[in-house]
């Protein structure tokens, strides 16, 4: 689990520090305070791979490009500064550095606990000719958001992975805690694409999950990010969107019981009051598995403050506006 990290040069942080985080953690804060870079930061030193800032640029809508050019690359940098090395590091522990030289952009990333397959100290950096296999990933992150993954094949993709080592029946048992007229779960062609369909009570006809309801995909597709970050971190950009109101309390009983089965860390953020408040009864009986991370920016800063699961539940229980 990731406990802290320290931020320099990425993004909109010019220098950033952040201690004490939890399980799950939840992330407030006004338009523009840094809760998607900081998603950002942690997935790409999980991750470690040089490809993967282009997967950023198609979470932030910006579009994909057919060759490499410096825009890729240069607005990773504060203030489009790469004069100046990114760093990221986690609990001392594993650390990517991210820096132009004469040749181009490298990604130099070690862990100090000496994990097999991460770069070590004095090695050579991380370039863009270095293979999955030379920067083999200590746990994995995946990274659900409105502009991500809660596609059909991407979520037949992952409920296939599960179904091959017979591990579906925890992700229907979650489903149908919240939606009981679920019967099974299985994966169709539509249209000539692999989906998830379901099968439910009082229809002949399968649907596919994206018919059910947008909250149904929804909690499908984070469970089954939970399920694949088993043992790593899952990153939630927007988490209440798609879910009605009154269905958040369970949902997020449901989320945090799957995400301790699994041992998967998770990053959340959130605009939602309801969202927040519906998660008081969750917190209070599971103090030590959250915190509240709070964003704010000054003209010149951008800072995190940490409260923790005792504090959180505190200030919801009280009405205080934590957002």
């Amino acid at each position: 689990m990731i406990e802290s990290v320290r931020i320099q040069n990425f993004r909109c942080f010019a220098g950033l520090e952040v201690h004490g985080l939890k399980p799950i953690n939840i992330l407030v804060g006004e338009n523009a305070s840094g809760k998607s870079a900081f998603l950002e930061a942690i997935y790409l030193l999980v991750e470690g791979l040089p490809s993967n800032a282009f997967q950023l640029r198609e979470w932030r809508q910006m579009g994909l490009s057919a060759q490499e050019s410096p825009q890729i690359w240069d607005d990773l940098f504060h203030n489009y500064d790469s004069t100046r090395p990114i760093s990221i590091l986690a609990d001392d522990r594993i650390t990517l550095r991210i820096y132009r030289d004469s040749s181009g952009v490298k990604f130099d990333r070690y862990s100090d606990t000496g994990e097999p397959g991460i770069p070590r100290p004095g090695r050579k950096p991380n370039s863009l000719a270095f293979t999955a296999a030379e920067l083999a990933v200590p746990a994995p992150c995946e990274y659900f958001g409105p502009h991500s993954h809660n596609v059909p094949q991407w979520l037949a993709s992952r409920f296939s992975d599960l179904s091959k080592e017979g591990e579906t029946a925890p992700i229907l048992e979650a489903l149908r805690s919240e939606f009981s007229f679920l019967r099974e779960l299985s994966i169709e062609l539509d249209a000539g694409n692999a989906s998830v369909f379901a099968s439910i009570e009082g229809t002949k006809r399968k649907l596919p999950a994206a018919l059910v309801s947008d909250g149904f995909n929804k909690l499908l597709g984070i469970l089954l990010s939970i399920a694949s970050a088993s043992k790593g971190t899952l990153l939630i950009d927007q988490i209440e969107d798609g879910f009605y109101f009154k269905k958040l309390p369970s949902i997020w009983k449901v989320i945090h019981g799957f995400a301790k089965a699994n041992g998967t860390q998770i990053f959340a953020t959130t605009h939602s009051k309801e969202c927040l408040d519906a998660l008081l009864p969750v917190i209070e009986a599971n103090e030590d598995d959250f915190a509240l991370v709070r964003a704010s920016r000054s003209e010149d800063s951008i800072v995190f403050r940490v409260a923790n699961g005792k504090q959180f539940g505190s200030v919801l229980s009280q009405g205080f506006e934590v957002r």
